[in-house]
């Protein structure tokens, strides 16, 4: 009898052992396709083509040059405000590629002596581009090359930076996103400058 129950015994932990065998190969294999999945997700040529594309390059460079402006910070603009949709149009009324509202576009194109210039023309992807790298490099100056600063007054406003520049003490030296007191405004620094420096690894030496 007890031998009869010895075998028994031996077949159950020849079966669970079995089962856990057949578990951990099963998870082992998991683990590599995730691991295999996740190499080719983040390779550079996926990132490039899925995540960080970067349509417009040519005009994007070309424009930036003139304006003595960073083309990845741009890029980054580019991507954050619009996702490279040139008919983009926000809640506000915000318009193309760089997201400028019509009123901004109208003051640009005066300080720029464009001509004839008109709303609809922040559709045309390249006058958006012309107008928005004048526009960042006019706010570059403005706020002495901070980089926060500059992406504070892009997306909340020149004034509304100024505002919080008194109300909280901050100088031109000023870089701790986390302290910009509206939500919406810190998470999108903090985006724009991350996705600046993703720009900046993937096409660094892939520029024309």
């Amino acid at each position: 009898m007890s031998v009869k129950v010895n075998r028994k015994a031996r077949s159950r932990r020849r079966k669970k052992h079995g089962r856990l065998h057949s578990w951990l190969l099963m998870f082992g294999v998991l683990l590599a396709v995730c691991f295999g999945c996740w190499k080719i997700w983040s390779s550079d040529a996926v990132q490039m083509r899925f995540v960080y594309m970067w349509d417009y390059q040519q005009d994007i460079v070309t424009y930036s040059k003139k304006n003595d402006v960073d083309p990845f910070l741009v890029a980054a603009i580019i991507k954050n405000e619009s996702n490279f949709k040139h008919d983009a149009v926000s809640k506000v009324g915000a318009v193309g590629l760089m997201q400028i509202m019509p009123e901004t576009g109208r003051w640009i194109a005066e300080q720029m002596g464009l001509k004839q210039y008109q709303d609809s023309d922040l559709y045309q992807t390249r006058t958006n581009i012309r107008m928005g790298c004048w526009y960042v490099g006019e706010l570059e100056h403005e706020f002495q090359h901070n980089l926060v600063l500059l992406m504070v007054a892009y997306n909340a406003g020149r004034g509304q930076t100024h505002e919080w520049m008194q109300e909280n003490g901050w100088d031109y030296n000023f870089n701790d996103v986390k302290a910009i007191p509206y939500p919406d405004t810190r998470e999108y620094v903090a985006k724009v400058l991350q996705d600046r420096d993703k720009y900046y690894l993937l096409y660094k030496d892939k520029l024309k």
